[in-house]
């Protein structure tokens, strides 16, 4: 999952490339109950049965913009059909033949049948050190373990960043090279390859950079040549070409047009492809067919087979990734094998479901920032593979039996993501974004909670907990961090300590230089707080020339210009940011407005405000206000207002009170 900038595949696919439960706001979940099938989908009337029910649910169909729905058995096209608009003001039916959406991550899936075409032909050693194949560019690493191409196939880098900040332009002519990106972007090797599992856009980006330096032509000519016309997906493309007078209208949250928008780089191997849900029905066939459509073969059956099996697990009861396919849903698999792909853009949404041992594959895609990927694949399993009912035995076990997974535990992908793990009545309790969930042993390292949803834990050579994976939030394992280091000036009954200390502990300025003092009471400057505020997403610092003239020689340069290359900082009229200059506090709500709005797709909020704030403000304090993000500074009146203090500055302590809290609220 590559959202409308890395940042929202970062977080809406917190987001939700990876939706083992739908992490956006507009989540639909509808309560229609669908009559069983067991025999699977087969009769192409009866699919569009369920799919018409399905798709008007009075929920979906007044608050979906349009969608694409496919669904293939064996070597046919069982079903396909469009609903709703591809251009709502217009009335433009969504067709499942013509209408163009971008299928973002979606995309991943194919770059990953592209290298193992090469591999089958011998011209990619999946398990060689993937400098081979740079042309000469070297990724850093200092682990001792080479960084191989099937670790960038299954997410397992090792990678300090995977997710940037440029990843979208309005600037349809802009042209970026995907070779320019890439040695803009070299990441760093921070973990050894292969040992955790973690989303990984900027993974996939090198994969496609070495498909062109292995095959000698640029990556989409590639692709066109060995997978689109093959196929015959005539309306696929990994550029805006003449396709673009078919692509459907991208809608947010609140239904309001979204500009069209071109992909940095130009030809972005981990989500820019543009495609029908005809053309993607093509793609699904060839790969639940050993790698044939008709008489065209695009790789060889052995090829097919080790792409959809498991290649990297947290527990062998509970997988993480194939080669390029995920497992993200297994809670809804109902004891199917299923891989998947999903993916998310800025008004774009999609999933693809294979059943290869049904050869059944379903595909589903969306323009408008309203989720029902995971309400449809739920009612499609429940209808056609019913669950069969066998419970397993779960264990309560003595608490210094689970003593060991207690802890906090910040996930690897998006640090804002944080998990608090505590032992009671011989089950753990689980604390996140999205609540609190009760998890029972069913067997040694893996649990399961009371909906189903599976978690385990990974340990390390010495038997102590290294991460922990939970379906909940199944794009990235999270990894156990040690307690913090306590300031000089902040004790631990302090009425900020909580809030201080969980950033401190997650990284977000674990590297504070001086005499180990918070200051708590200082105010904070709009450079550091951007500088949290980067940290704390888990996007890359920008490499680019910044774009405000007065960042020269500040800590805080490359944290500044991903905020503004996100949409989370306006450029000025005399093009300075003035980072030294201290923060107000409504500056601070409109940044994590911006956020929120932007790449959670969370609606406006109303809060019953007093005191003055700034109209262009009133949005993102209304919002703050709302969920509750700030600390004791923020009391409520006899009338039941809240006074923000809007423009008052910021202090450090309310700076980590804001961040804390909505890293504990993201939905």
């Amino acid at each position: 999952m590559k959202m409308f900038s890395k940042l929202q595949t970062l977080m809406a696919t917190v987001l939700v490339t990876t939706m083992s439960v739908s992490l956006v706001s507009g989540v639909v979940s509808p309560t229609k109950v669908f009559a069983s099938s067991v025999s699977g989908p087969d009769d192409p009337r009866e699919v569009e049965q369920f799919a018409d029910e399905f798709f008007n649910q009075s929920e979906i169909k007044n608050n979906m913009a349009g969608a694409s729905f496919v669904v293939v058995k064996g070597d046919k096209v069982l079903f396909k059909k469009g609903y709703g608009y591809a251009d709502v003001e217009k009335k433009i039916p969504v067709d499942p033949d013509r209408t163009v959406f971008r299928v973002a991550s979606v995309s991943k899936v194919i770059t990953a049948t592209a290298v193992m075409q090469l591999a089958e032909q011998g011209k990619i050693d999946l398990n060689k050190d993937v400098s081979a194949y740079m042309g000469g560019a070297r990724i850093p690493n200092k682990t001792g373990t080479p960084l191989t191409m099937k670790h960038l196939l299954t997410n397992s880098t090792g990678f300090d960043f995977g997710d940037t900040s440029d990843g979208s332009t309005t600037d349809l002519k802009r042209e970026v090279p995907l070779k320019k990106f890439v040695m803009d972007n070299l990441p760093n090797v921070i973990r050894k390859p292969g040992e955790f599992y973690r989303y990984d856009n900027l993974g996939f980006d090198i994969q496609g950079y070495v498909v062109e330096q292995v095959a000698g032509k640029p990556f989409g000519e590639y692709v066109q040549e060995r997978i689109f016309k093959p196929l015959g997906m005539e309306n696929s493309d990994f550029r805006l070409t003449s396709i673009v007078k078919e692509l459907a209208v991208p809608y947010n949250i609140i239904g309001q047009p979204i500009p069209t928008y071109a992909m940095v780089p130009t030809e972005l191997p981990d989500g820019g492809m543009l495609s029908t849900g005809s053309d993607m029905a093509k793609f699904m066939i060839a790969h639940l067919n050993k790698g044939k459509l008709g008489n065209e073969t695009i790789m060889e059956e052995e090829t097919a087979a080790e792409m959809h099996r498991p290649h990297l697990s947290v527990h062998p009861k509970l997988n993480n990734m194939a080669l390029g396919f995920e497992y993200a849903n297994q809670q809804n698999y109902n004891g199917q094998y299923v891989i998947e792909k999903a993916g998310d853009l800025q008004g774009y949404h999609t999933g693809m479901w294979l059943i290869p041992e049904e050869k059944v594959g379903v595909f589903v895609t969306v323009n408008k920032d309203y989720e029902i990927r995971i309400p449809l694949i739920k009612a499609f399993m429940d209808h056609y593979y019913p669950k069969n009912e066998q419970k397993k035995g779960v264990f309560e076990l003595a608490k210094q039996e689970l003593t060991k997974f207690e802890g906090t535990y910040s996930d690897l992908r998006n640090r804002m993501w944080t998990t608090r793990i505590r032992a009671e009545g011989g089950k753990l309790i689980v604390k996140d974004s999205l609540g609190e969930h009760v998890l029972y042993e069913v067997e040694p390292l893996l649990f399961q909670d009371e909906q189903g949803s599976k978690a385990a834990f990974k340990l390390n050579d010495h038997g102590d907990v290294r991460a922990f994976y939970y379906e909940l939030k199944s794009d990235s394992w999270a990894e156990k961090m040690p307690e913090p280091q306590r300031y000089q000036d902040v004790e631990n009954d302090h009425p900020y300590a909580s809030y201080i200390y969980h950033l401190r502990q997650i990284g977000v300025f674990a590297d504070m230089e001086g005499d180990n003092r918070f200051s708590p009471e200082q105010q904070i400057t709009k450079g550091e707080f951007v500088g949290w505020f980067i940290k704390w997403s888990g996007i890359a610092p920008s490499k680019h020339k910044p774009i405000y003239t007065d960042l020269s020689g500040n800590k805080y340069a490359r944290e500044i210009q991903s905020a503004y290359e996100l949409g989370l900082l306006k450029a000025s009229a005399d093009g300075k940011f003035y980072p030294n200059e201290p923060l107000t506090r409504q500056e601070a709500a409109s940044i994590v407005w911006r956020m929120a709005f932007g790449y959670l797709h969370a609606e406006p909020k109303k809060a019953k405000l007093s005191g003055r704030t700034d109209a262009w403000a009133l949005e993102g304090v209304h919002f703050v206000v709302a969920k509750g993000l700030y600390g004791p500074e923020v009391v409520k009146g006899r009338d039941g207002s809240l006074d923000y203090k809007s423009e008052q500055l910021m202090v450090r302590k309310e700076a980590a009170a804001l961040l804390s809290r909505f890293a504990d609220q993201l939905f």
